[in-house]
């Protein structure tokens, strides 16, 4: 993940680990961008125009991923 130009990263404790989520872009308003999930050793990325909407829908596949993991655990 090298990309040039402002990035912004949020950390956050969780019962599995450090979430950790990068944004990239969104850079003038309404422009695309990145956001980059990771959780332990796995990395989701998800692009599109609007930031939050964004990183909401990366979040939620991340959470999605999982508990798809833990039914085909069962």
């Amino acid at each position: 993940m090298n990309k040039t130009g402002k990035f912004e990263m949020l950390f956050f404790p969780t019962s599995e680990g450090m979430l950790k989520i990068h944004v990239y872009g969104f850079n003038p308003s309404g422009s695309w961008g990145e956001v980059y999930v990771s959780l332990g050793e796995e990395t989701l990325c998800v692009k599109g125009f609007n930031r939050q909407k964004t990183i909401r829908r990366a979040i939620a596949a991340r959470r999605d991923i999982q508990a798809n993991r833990k039914m085909n655990d069962r």
